[in-house]
């Protein structure tokens, strides 16, 4: 009778446990999860596949992609704290939409359609979706089905693109976190390697990523002491090479933004590292930038974006929808995370000396790899 009242006792103290638990996670609006499948991931029993939750990661971009990579990372580390691992109750599927090096509207719609028509198909438990051109052309089309959604990398307005009713309160079957540059930070950093900075230039493709980050520069610029000599955002190789040689009698510095979408004069896409080693080459003003491939290819310093912390943001939130909680519980968020990144490099090409604290805070990167 002791041992049944015993039982009785650390069952009620169990599930009370798991009900405080549920009610005060930031992320669990106080519904109590399943946690059978977190429970086969921990226990080491693998579940046979068609018990594991499935997992689709839609992105924007080519597998080979940095950024791409980095997110990646952070959705399986993610995944993995929340005990959901592919090897024992997941399965992950991936979708690139190669919207970077393939730009044209016929190719977005075609892909978008696509990755609309393998998200109904496959049947996944939740869609990671990851920057902007996925939610334009896939997502959105999705909006109010049955499939819930975690979207990442977001730089547009989520609810423009019609994802959510309102950051704070999302509803439908979509929610996620928005990728902001970190561009005061970055003018501060700047500033401590090179005192005079007081006007810049800002140079963009013409890809969805990296309009609205333009916008937010030029309405802030006054709110971080900055002036603006002037903006591009172009497709065109031609008017880049203009544009940056234009300013060099202008501003102080050069904010590139991003650079992938550039065509030559006969319509054919200019790899991005052509378009980075061009620049450094032909710019003599110190550059920032918001992520940390543009650092690593010769770009002189930002406070980064990382990639990583997106994933791993997104792949937490998605843990709980595969516990059977809505997307649309959870508001809109962004990762508070970012990096110094600075390359040596380029520091030694412009004449300027790294104050000895940043060595030692900073991700240094010691060559210039789109000249490799």
């Amino acid at each position: 009778m002791k041992g049944k009242t015993y039982a009785c006792m650390l069952l009620l103290f169990t599930l009370t446990a798991y009900s405080l638990l549920a009610l005060s996670c930031p992320f669990a609006g106080g519904v109590l999860p399943d946690f059978s499948q977190a429970q086969a991931a921990q226990s080491g029993t693998e579940l046979p596949d068609h018990q594991k939750k499935r997992v689709l990661v839609l992105h924007s971009y080519h597998e080979g992609y940095q950024w791409v990579q980095d997110v990646n990372k952070g959705i399986l580390r993610g995944l993995a704290e929340e005990r959901f691992r592919p090897e024992k109750n997941i399965l992950v599927k991936y979708f690139y939409m190669d919207t970077k090096r393939k730009s044209s509207s016929k190719w977005k719609q075609q892909i978008g359609r696509k990755a609309v028509a393998t998200i109904k198909s496959w049947k996944p438990d939740v869609v990671i979706a990851a920057d902007d051109n996925a939610q334009i052309y896939a997502v959105s089309r999705m909006v109010g089905s049955s499939y819930p959604f975690i979207f990442l990398g977001v730089n547009g307005d989520p609810r423009k693109y019609g994802l959510v009713d309102s950051l704070e309160s999302p509803g439908h079957n979509v929610s996620g976190c928005v990728e902001r540059e970190r561009f005061k930070q970055s003018i501060k950093l700047l500033r401590r390697l090179d005192y005079g900075v007081d006007t810049v230039a800002v140079i963009n493709d013409d890809g969805p990523t990296g309009r609205p980050v333009v916008e937010r520069i030029k309405d802030k610029a006054d709110e971080f002491d900055v002036d603006i000599s002037g903006t591009l955002s172009t497709g065109s190789f031609r008017a880049w090479k203009r544009f940056v040689r234009a300013q060099q009698d202008e501003s102080d510095a050069l904010v590139v933004v991003l650079y992938n979408t550039l065509r030559d004069a006969s319509g054919q896409h200019v790899p991005a590292k052509e378009v980075l080693n061009w620049t450094i080459n032909n710019n003599k003003q110190p550059e920032i930038a918001f992520w940390p491939w543009i650092i690593n290819g010769g770009v002189l310093c930002g406070e980064v974006i990382s990639g990583y912390q997106q994933g791993h943001y997104a792949a937490t939130l998605a843990a709980y929808v595969l516990h059977g909680q809505s997307p649309g519980q959870f508001s809109v968020g962004q990762p508070r995370r970012g990096e110094i990144r600075i390359n040596q490099a380029r520091a030694e090409m412009l004449g300027i000396d790294i104050p000895p604290d940043l060595k030692k805070t900073a991700t240094m990167f010691p060559d210039i790899q789109s000249a490799q």
